[in-house]
Formats: C-alpha cells, structure tokens, sequence
C-alpha cells in the first residue's frame, strides 16, 4: 500500500519556518536546500514522514487554509503541547477545538499563517 511521504507548505521565510518547526515541534531537518531557488527543506518526525517547506516568491499571495486544508501532528498531550505553543506566542482557534473519548485536538496558525492541528487520538487512523 502507498504511504504519505511528505506534505508541503508554501513560506514567505522558509529559513525562519524550518527553525520553528524545529523548535516548537521537534521535528529535524533532513534536507537542507536554503540555498536554491526558490529555497526549501525537508523536516522530519520519527516515523520518517517528512513536511516540506518551499520558498514561496515574492508577490504570491498566502491563502486562507481554514476550508482547504491542514497539517495535523499527532501527539502524546494536547494541553502540555498546546501550552508550550502558546508560551510562543501561538493562538489557538476558538471554535474548532475537541475533546472526546475518541480524540483530542486543537488547531492554530503556524508563523506563516499555514493552518496546524494537534491531535491524540484514542485510537490510530486505520489501526
């Protein structure tokens, strides 16, 4: 069966993005093209699935993803980690957030706008 094997987001700062995610998420930089044109990296968690980040050129407008699409990331305490977000400034959607006994999740804007989930699941997707 196919896997994921990444998912890409646009970034008006790709460098400052790849430094955030590598702090506020743990994930770790696996290609390193900052210097190409336009500049992007590669991130990736334990299990290997990567986020790529692309330069986005100037004059290309962000969009609003709140409809379209998001990037979720699994994790072991939504409150521990939505805390630790919010010590960096993050704001958390109002509206949108769940608390179940099948799962738990919140979403946010990452610093470039692009739209974020953090989600523990009682169960695994397809598992």
């Amino acid at each position: 069966m196919p896997r994921i094997e990444h998912v890409a987001l646009y970034a008006a700062d790709p460098s400052a993005l790849k430094d955030y995610y590598v702090a506020a998420l743990g994930l770790r930089v696996v290609v390193d093209n900052g210097q190409g044109d336009p500049p992007g990296y590669f991130l990736a968690d334990e299990a290997g699935v990567a986020l790529e980040i692309i330069g986005r050129p100037s004059g290309t407008p962000a969009i609003d993803q709140r409809y379209v699409c998001h990037v979720a990331f699994t994790v072991d305490d939504v409150a521990a980690t939505r805390a630790g977000l919010e010590r960096l400034g993050l704001a958390f959607e109002p509206d949108t957030a769940v608390d179940n006994e099948s799962m738990t999740t919140a979403f946010f804007r990452d610093p470039e706008g692009n739209r974020c989930q953090i989600v523990r699941r009682s169960r695994p997707l397809g598992g």
